[in-house]
């Protein structure tokens, strides 16, 4: 048995930014999903995302899929080494202007559906979150300095919560190589998947988005809430996410 699944996705610049940063893709056809927060100075962020986006759909699209998870993984680290080698090039050819662009990169998740099965491969700090017989549960951990030190440590004090907040120990295109997190699941009928960047988690809250997914409305309607409810609470960032029904 195939699971057919349908999706809405929506993007959105926020009310703070000039530009948005964040790059989405949805294909139902073949059960590929990806959301990619950018980030880098003079747009370098929208286009490390968007390079993302494309090296992974077209890797996942070239690939046999007989291997979910190696063909993900795979894919995000080709993705990884594009975005990488893009960055040294443009450094390169703008000589000491080209600091500007140090630290481009991007999040990503993606989730991939093959038969009866799901793929999500993660890094970053944007999140897939799933429901499931009305059980709200995150499925990815951020790539965080918050994150990091409430799992070695305990959770820090707020203010250094606060500082830190934004700061990601992982993303694509810093390094040569990335560790991609992978998590392999069964599917069960009429399971929801939400994909978002940061700028939907920092400014609704999991208990939210859990009622918002949960009332019964369309994947269009939750979705377009979950982005108004994130600009009434001050959008100060770009906002992305996918919802996906199995």
């Amino acid at each position: 048995m195939n699971v057919k699944p349908n999706s809405f996705g929506l993007t959105h610049v926020g009310m703070r930014r000039s530009h948005n940063e964040d790059s989405i893709f949805l294909f139902d056809d073949i059960g590929l999903y990806i959301v990619a927060d950018g980030m880098g100075g003079h747009a370098m962020g929208e286009v490390a995302s968007a390079l993302a986006v494309q090296t992974i759909s077209e890797e996942l699209f070239s690939s046999n899929q007989s291997n979910s998870n190696f063909s993900l993984v795979k894919a995000v680290k080709q993705a990884n080494s594009r975005i990488y080698q893009y960055s040294r090039e443009r450094l390169e050819s703008v000589g000491e202007s080209g600091t500007l662009m140090a630290g481009m990169g991007t999040t990503v998740v993606a989730l991939f559906i093959n038969k009866e099965t799901v793929s999500i491969a993660h890094v970053g700090d944007s999140r897939v979150y799933r429901m499931r017989d009305s059980k709200f549960e995150v499925l990815t951990t951020d790539h965080s300095l918050v994150s990091l030190a409430a799992q070695n440590r305990g959770i820090p004090p707020i203010p250094i919560r606060t500082g830190f907040k934004n700061v990601i120990t992982r993303a694509l295109g810093i390094e040569p190589d990335v560790e991609v997190d992978i998590r392999e699941d069964k599917i069960i009928p009429n399971d929801l998947f939400l994909l978002c960047s940061d700028g939907l988690t920092n400014m609704v809250t999991d208990q939210r988005i859990e009622e918002i997914l949960n009332s019964g409305i369309s994947l269009q309607t939750a979705g377009e809430t979950l982005i108004n409810e994130a600009n009434r609470n001050g959008g100060k960032d770009n906002i992305s996410c996918i919802l996906v029904r199995c």
